[in-house]
């Protein structure tokens, strides 16, 4: 919960509006993804977190981004 609401203010201060559901989302599906190389059944290490944190602002405030607009409308929907 602490790393979501980090998230959400990093985006904010970039000027990006995102919610806590959708930054949740996106967490998960950042550490689920074996691109990211993170291994979700530990503890992540200080290093792992930031790394993580890093990764979601950088995809929550892609400009013209299908795959995040689509994400919206599924949890605008849920």
């Amino acid at each position: 919960e602490n790393i979501v609401d980090e998230i959400v203010r990093e985006c904010a201060r970039r000027g990006g509006a995102v919610t806590e559901p959708l930054v949740g989302f996106i967490v998960r599906a950042v550490v689920l993804d074996p691109r990211n190389e993170f291994e979700y059944d530990q503890l992540l290490s200080s290093q792992d977190v930031q790394k993580l944190k890093e990764l979601c602002v950088e995809k929550l405030t892609e400009k013209c981004s299908p795959s995040l607009d689509t994400i919206k409308m599924q949890l605008y929907f849920d």
